[in-house]
């Protein structure tokens, strides 16, 4: 196998040709955010209610629909993956997305109890890294905002009562998950004329 040299323009325009593909991809999987956004919310609103209901003793149930939503997530790329190859984006942003989720749902469902009040304020600055370092790496402001967005809301969520903490949650993952997610969708298909 022969090396071929490039020159500084071909390295500039191979890299670019790179994040372009990985920013064509993340904006066709806009849907992605999209059903995170809702599920999230969801979730989060559901368990507001709850607790608004004073069903403390269950108002964590609705967030048994995230680990529905990590199966469906996984199926999804599966059946993506036999459509294409992964760049080198694709791999660290699927890495990077994947560690963060486990991080997110171990503690949810395991150290509640421990971080009490501050179980969604940690949550939400674990999903402003992910959003954030995604916006970097793809080149999307929107996602970039975003993350700068939730991760205000989660250091702000630190001053929140508990009773309200899911309610600022739902209305982030409406507002910096599900609007980008659908912006990206629509994006991608203007520009593709899908």
């Amino acid at each position: 196998m022969q090396k071929e040299n490039l020159t500084p323009r071909q390295s500039l325009d191979l890299i670019t040709q790179v994040i372009n593909q990985a920013r064509s991809r993340f904006e066709e999987n806009g849907f992605i955010y999209a059903f995170w956004g809702t599920l999230i919310a969801l979730a989060s609103l559901g368990q507001f209610y709850l607790l608004q209901a004073g069903r403390t003793d269950i108002h964590w149930y609705p967030y048994l629909l995230l680990p529905l939503g990590f199966v469906f997530t996984t199926l999804y790329y599966i059946k993506k993956k036999k459509k294409r190859t992964k760049n080198v984006f694709d791999k660290s942003l699927a890495g990077l997305w994947n560690i963060l989720g486990l991080y997110m749902m171990v503690l949810g469902f395991l150290f509640a109890g421990q971080l009490r009040e501050n179980l969604l304020p940690v949550i939400l600055l674990l999903l402003s890294v992910g959003m954030t370092v995604s916006g970097i790496l793809i080149r999307q402001r929107i996602l970039l905002f975003s993350g700068v967005l939730i991760g205000g809301a989660g250091i702000y969520a630190f001053s929140v009562d508990l009773m309200h903490q899911p309610l600022l949650t739902g209305i982030i993952a409406i507002i910096a998950i599900l609007i980008p997610g659908i912006v990206l969708m629509y994006r991608h298909k203007r520009l593709n004329n899908v």
